[in-house]
């Protein structure tokens, strides 16, 4: 089948401020070891290179320990990639003024100490409560003054201090509770609130719901259009698919299942199509940023612990710490759509084309679309106030033929589609999603030098291109040998590797840049 597609670049668009990850891993992450962050959470954190994450943190009693550890796994990842941070924090009911006074004086205390002793300067929003909760989940939906007694002292003892964090009002969920936005707005909120948020789980669409996207994206406009006059953005803090406990899971053989249910329900693959249009629904209704709940898994429970929580983009299953599919879908669009480009406008009359684009200060572009039918369809597109002298690099994602990796790389560009013009002819398969990007540089990295293998350790120098995200490993059975996906060994964002496998062999080692050149 066919069919005809619009994509325009508006002359006046409000930024968009990228995507990412609830990243739950930030304080647990010394607990894993050099395999697991080198070869998988800080290398797949880099080639993404995410715009935007949101953490848990600011708590009023925060040890200088534990605030370290963050901070050094801050350095390692959101700092290395730009990415802005959103930190909320949690608390206990107060009473008085003067423990509502010296809580908000412990919060600024802490968030100073990241910003300046710690160089932390991408810590830019902070909540005070994760979804409106206090004494139980929730419960400050039902008890909006009090939320807002709560951001008032924060407010004053930030603005005391010219702290430059803001603060973010109501953090609700699901999406029917952002009725406390309105609540805000009209209880004097906005002066005291830079920015809102809330989160949604899609526990009442399977994956296979066709209108689901429609239904969001009415949500998610209603929401961004109510803040509009008074000059304010909506980020989407948290968003995911159903719970498993939601859907008749709650409880196996003693463990609580806060697991994505289409992780455990055969759906992983086909999955990715319904959070990729979810993202895909906020960025069309102007949703500033979105984190996606989580980049990694909770680790398993231990001693009395009892809540199975595995979400992650990544697994954290002992020592499997792979990726999901999502990976390979959800990751394009971390990639491409990136922290302060500006949305595009896109039409068609095709109801289950569901897309999104951005185009970027240097003109560079790309254009995601999910395709929901059951039947390949040819698109042909026309640009409005786009140009490029380039040809689009094609990402494919199929699920019912998932690119997966075993190092969790993403996938390579299967096509270059020339522009004809302002017209691009593109086909995406059934139940497929297609990126289109212009958004790359043609460049080989250079070589890497000092490569030295010894009793099963390979190390080399660091590449000092500025473009450079990661290392892939291969090895051969001789010197000259050509590295391939299939005698890869390893990703790694380190300068060395342990080898497994202790049979002789030849290494390389080669860089692989932000473009996914290598």
């Amino acid at each position: 089948m066919s069919s005809k597609m619009t994509v325009k670049k508006e002359a006046i668009m409000a930024r968009f401020g990228g995507m990412g990850f609830h990243n739950s891993e930030a304080n647990v992450w010394r607990e894993m070891d050099d395999v697991q962050f080198n070869q998988y959470v800080g290398k797949v954190y880099r080639e993404l290179s995410p715009g935007f994450s949101r953490m848990w943190g600011g708590f009023p009693e925060w040890t200088k320990e534990e605030m370290d550890a963050f901070a050094e796994y801050c350095e390692k990842m959101q700092c290395k990639v730009g990415a802005t941070i959103y930190l909320t924090g949690h608390c206990v009911r107060y009473e008085t003024d003067e423990e509502l006074t010296a809580y908000a004086s412990n919060v600024a205390d802490r968030l100073e100490y990241l910003i300046y002793e710690k160089g932390l300067s991408n810590v830019k929003i902070y909540c005070m409560s994760n979804e409106l909760s206090l004494d139980d989940w929730g419960d400050l939906a039902f008890e909006m003054a009090t939320f807002k007694k709560y951001h008032t002292y924060l407010y004053n003892e930030f603005a005391h201090r010219h702290l430059p964090v803001y603060l973010l009002a109501t953090d609700a969920s699901p999406m029917e509770r952002w009725e406390t936005v309105e609540w805000a707005i009209a209880n004097g909120m906005v002066p005291i609130s830079n920015v809102f948020g809330g989160h949604h789980y899609v526990n009442d669409f399977e994956a296979e719901d066709l209108d689901f996207y429609k239904i969001f994206k009415r949500h998610c406009s209603d929401v961004v259009n109510m803040l509009k006059p008074y000059e304010r953005r909506f980020i989407l803090g948290e968003f995911g698919l159903a719970q498993a406990f939601k859907q008749g899971q709650n409880n196996i053989n003693g463990v609580k299942m806060d697991v994505c249910d289409a992780f455990y329900n055969g759906k992983e693959s086909y999955s990715a199509l319904q959070i990729c249009e979810m993202a895909l629904a906020a960025v069309n209704a102007g949703v500033y940023a979105m984190a996606l709940w989580t980049f990694v898994d909770v680790p398993n429970p231990r001693d009395l612990q009892y809540r199975l929580n595995k979400w992650g983009l990544l697994r954290w299953d002992d020592t499997d710490y792979g990726a999901r599919d999502w990976l390979y879908a959800y990751g394009l669009l971390v990639r491409y759509f990136r922290k302060n480009s500006k949305p595009l406008t896109i039409s068609s009359e095709d109801y289950l084309l569901r897309s999104g684009g951005v185009v970027n200060d240097d003109g560079s572009f790309s254009v995601a679309i999910v395709n929901r039918h059951k039947e390949p369809v040819e698109i042909d597109i026309s640009l409005e106030n786009l140009k490029s002298d380039k040809a689009l690099r094609r990402y494919l994602y199929d699920s019912a033929n998932v690119p997966r990796s075993k190092f969790a790389d993403l996938q390579d560009y299967d096509e270059l589609i020339a522009c004809a013009g302002n017209s691009v002819h593109v086909t995406v398969p059934a139940s497929s999603i297609v990126l289109l990007t212009t958004d790359y540089t043609d460049h080989k990295p250079a070589a890497i030098t000092g490569i030295c293998a010894e009793d099963g350790t390979v190390t080399w120098e660091a590449s000092t291109e500025a473009e450079h995200r990661y290392y892939r490993v291969y090895k051969g059975d001789s010197a000259d040998f050509v590295p391939t996906k299939e005698n890869q060994v390893a990703s790694t964002i380190a300068t060395s590797f342990t080898d497994p496998d202790a049979a002789p062999g030849f290494y390389k080692v080669e860089s692989v840049d932000a473009w996914g050149n290598h």
